[in-house]
């Protein structure tokens, strides 16, 4: 098998145990490549998120928010899960073909089946461009679930909540990076001039959530300086 070609040509990616996944990651093809790489990051949330949500369940200091839990739980294990899931090996299926149509394309010596193979390039590239658009407005919604989580879940576990704001925070990220290098690419088609627009209010989604995010470490942080120099008083 060239390199280029599919890593995961014998079936799922997620199927694969965790060191061969990373090794996939890490093997210098294209795929499964930064696409998959954010879904995975939203996946990680997803799975964090559901962790604290389950706990707090369990606990009666929390139940004024149990509703909001089951809410969460609910949206996250039925919605959200799967579609990364899906985006995981679309992205890392379809991004597989774009390079092979690539590589045709710049081996082939016929003008017109070369512009046909750079359409259907680019096609493809601009929808692997919405799959990265959609595990950013994914991930968006894990931010702020993650961040209810920290400021509603059982105490004793927002080290997990945070993991879980952390994971989304960089998929939004990513996905972010990954759209505006896909648009430059696709920089002669309206589909291009149409979605800037987009990655600018995925930024500023971002940004707002980002302000949240960082009171929450604040709000650990403090406690913990607070906690140690008790101790220090105390001893």
């Amino acid at each position: 098998m060239q390199q280029h070609e599919l890593a995961h040509a014998d079936g799922s990616l997620l199927e694969r145990p965790t060191n061969q996944l990373l090794n996939d990651f890490g093997a210098g093809r294209a795929s499964p490549g930064s696409g998959s790489a954010a879904a995975l990051l939203g996946l990680l949330s997803a799975k964090m998120i559901t962790t604290v949500c389950d706990i707090s369940l369990r606990k009666r200091e929390r139940a004024t928010n149990h509703k909001d839990f089951e809410f969460i739980s609910k949206t996250v294990r039925e919605e959200l899960e799967p579609r990364l899931k899906f985006l995981f090996e679309a992205d890392a299926k379809d991004f597989e073909k774009v390079i092979r149509l690539r590589v045709e394309r710049d081996k082939c010596n016929d003008p017109q089946e070369k512009s046909k193979l750079s359409k259907d390039s680019l096609d493809l590239l601009q929808t692997a461009t919405d799959y990265t658009f959609e595990i950013a407005d994914i991930s968006i919604r894990l931010m702020g679930f993650g961040i209810f989580a920290f400021e509603n879940g059982w105490h004793a576990i927002r080290g997990d909540s945070g993991v879980a704001i952390s994971a989304a925070m960089s998929s939004v990220m990513s996905s972010i990076f990954i759209a505006n290098l896909n648009l430059k690419t696709l920089k002669r088609r309206n589909y291009a001039s149409l979605n800037l627009k987009r990655c600018q209010a995925l930024h500023n989604s971002l940004n707002e959530l980002q302000t949240k995010a960082f009171s929450c470490v604040t709000t650990i942080s403090s406690e913990s300086l607070e906690s140690i120099q008790l101790e220090l008083q105390e001893s």
